[in-house]
């Protein structure tokens, strides 16, 4: 189990390529450290950028 710093940090990392899924995960995860959005906003996002470069396989 991860949480919002760790989602941010694996996408600084190990996502170098910069696509719009990419920055629209960074986004809300800031949101989400700033308290402007919940977590399950990051972490739809996150996922779409993880399944993007490939880091995470889908069930």
């Amino acid at each position: 189990m991860f949480d919002v710093n760790d989602a941010s940090n694996i996408l600084l990392r190990h996502l170098h390529r910069q696509t719009a899924k990419r920055k629209a995960a960074m986004d809300a995860c800031r949101q989400v450290l700033r308290g402007e959005a919940h977590p399950p906003v990051a972490r739809r996002a996150f996922v779409a950028a993880a399944l993007e470069a490939k880091i995470l396989r889908s069930d």
